[in-house]
């Protein structure tokens, strides 16, 4: 099973957001097929050298696995 990793999501307009965004989600590539954090994921850390790696780790994510549509 493949690992997890930081997917740049293109989000519909709905109710509560008028215009059409994109937000980083956590995804999973499953066996029964993939899945996604409901929720966008929060950047924050303990410090700024773990917050500079996660914001890395999701830039790399991005170019690697472009945008998904988040249904």
């Amino acid at each position: 099973m493949a690992h997890w990793h930081y997917q740049v999501m293109r989000h519909k307009p709905t109710a509560a957001h008028e215009e059409e965004y994109y937000a980083i989600h956590e995804y999973f590539p499953l066996e029964d097929g993939p899945a996604w954090t409901e929720e966008p994921v929060q950047v924050d850390a303990s410090n700024v050298d773990e917050l500079k790696k996660t914001l890395l780790l999701m830039l790399g994510d991005i170019e690697k696995h472009g945008v998904m549509d988040y249904e």
